[in-house]
């Protein structure tokens, strides 16, 4: 693991299922990088004011025209490394799979994002 002192908020909440009760700093990189990827998933591109390209823009990118696991993992990628800068001294994994529901008829997608010993796996649908 990189070597570099860091330290950001603590966000999570009740109920997720890192939160740890009265915490106010995060200073263990890998849960700051953690909480930065988080931010970019579940944010809308035009929801952070003064900045209008941040955001992962999920259901968009699920919805809107069928792209290629592929585009939508080089979209994240884009995101990560201009958002969270300390990750390229760590490294990680991302993709991206699509499935159709067997009874909903509904297309989802499924990102797996390993970090040092984490690993997220997020359903979109």
């Amino acid at each position: 693991m990189a070597n570099f002192n860091f330290i950001d908020f603590y966000i999570c909440y009740p109920g997720h299922p890192m939160f740890r009760n009265s915490e106010l700093i995060e200073d263990d990189v890998a849960r700051v990088i953690v909480q930065k990827y988080e931010m970019i998933l579940f944010t809308n591109k035009g929801d952070v004011l003064g900045d209008p390209n941040f955001g992962g823009n999920l259901e968009e990118l699920l919805h809107e025209t069928r792209l290629s696991g592929e585009t939508i993992e080089y979209e994240l990628k884009s995101q990560i490394s201009e958002y969270i800068p300390e990750i390229n001294q760590i490294g990680y994994t991302l993709t991206v799979e699509f499935f159709d529901h067997p009874t909903d008829y509904i297309e989802y997608m499924v990102i797996s994002f390993t970090l040092s010993g984490y690993e997220i796996i997020t359903t979109v649908n």
